[in-house]
């Protein structure tokens, strides 16, 4: 009748970016690889503040190549505090409450548009699961 995990296992597996630094400043870096065929799901991207981000205002987006921020809003990350965040329903990140599936390869994206940053580190975490042998039945 229907396929479940039971029948089916998915091969899930949590990815971290490189390293995020104030050096990105002032353009948009891919971090992570996706590869066709994936599916991340909701809430399944989430940045890592690990050391305060300074000088002007900072501010980080991270997306893909269809949406800037996608995946975390600006909004929803305080860089000038450690710590963990992820996109929320009330911002603009568009793909944190539903998820997303990759048909094609694509690369999750930071932001860093403040050309004024003079310190900070971070690393995203992507859980993605390969659909690419999802049975069909």
């Amino acid at each position: 009748m229907g396929a479940s995990a039971g029948q089916y296992p998915l091969k899930g597996r949590w990815v971290r970016s490189r390293k995020i630094t104030f050096a990105d400043k002032n353009s948009t870096k891919a971090i992570v690889d996706v590869p066709a065929k994936t599916f991340i799901p909701p809430y399944g991207v989430a940045i890592i503040v690990t050391t305060l981000f300074d000088g002007g205002t900072p501010v980080i987006d991270i997306g893909d190549g269809t949406n800037a921020d996608g995946w975390i809003d600006q909004v929803d990350i305080t860089a000038t505090s450690t710590g963990t965040y992820a996109g929320t329903e009330t911002n603009t990140a568009a793909f944190a409450v539903n998820g997303k599936y990759y048909d094609a390869a694509d690369t999750i994206d930071a932001v860093l548009p403040n050309e004024a940053i003079t310190a900070g580190e971070a690393y995203v975490m992507v859980y993605m699961v390969d659909v690419s042998d999802v049975i069909d039945d």
